[in-house]
């Protein structure tokens, strides 16, 4: 599944990452264990839901395809825990979003769990969308 909306986020995973991811992974879902849960318990939506299984994963990226774009994402710092297969990230995106005018920045820290050169969980913890102001 082609996830160019996407492409910004999924280049810096992939390069914060490393080899702990495996190698030629070009799109979003791709990024993802068959059984992977993505989980952000506070999105503000409403829905708390984790998104489980690679075919969610999917069906929420194309869901968002011509309603949200990641234009810039920069990993900050990527933080090793006492489990090898568990980092957080610490990151900034900017982004676009349908319902909104102009280029948004939003802070983000990941709690991300690795398994066969695949993210099985990714926990994300967003803080508010602000206007960006860069040039």
């Amino acid at each position: 599944m082609d996830t160019p909306h996407f492409a910004a986020a999924v280049a810096a995973f992939v390069g914060a990452l490393g080899d702990r991811v495996a190698p030629g992974i070009t799109s979003f879902p791709e990024l993802f264990t068959e059984d992977a849960a993505i989980d952000v318990p506070f999105d503000g939506a409403g829905d708390v839901r984790p998104i489980v299984g690679r075919s969610a994963i999917e069906a929420m990226a194309a869901g968002l395809a011509g309603f949200l774009w990641f234009d810039e994402v920069t990993i900050r710092t990527v933080h090793q825990t006492v489990d090898p297969a568990v980092v957080v990230c610490e990151y900034d995106a900017v982004l676009r979003r349908a319902d909104r005018d102009g280029p948004l920045r939003r802070r983000y820290i990941a709690v991300i769990t690795l398994h066969g050169g695949h993210i099985r969980t990714l926990r994300e913890y967003g803080g508010p969308f602000m206007v960006d102001a860069a040039p």
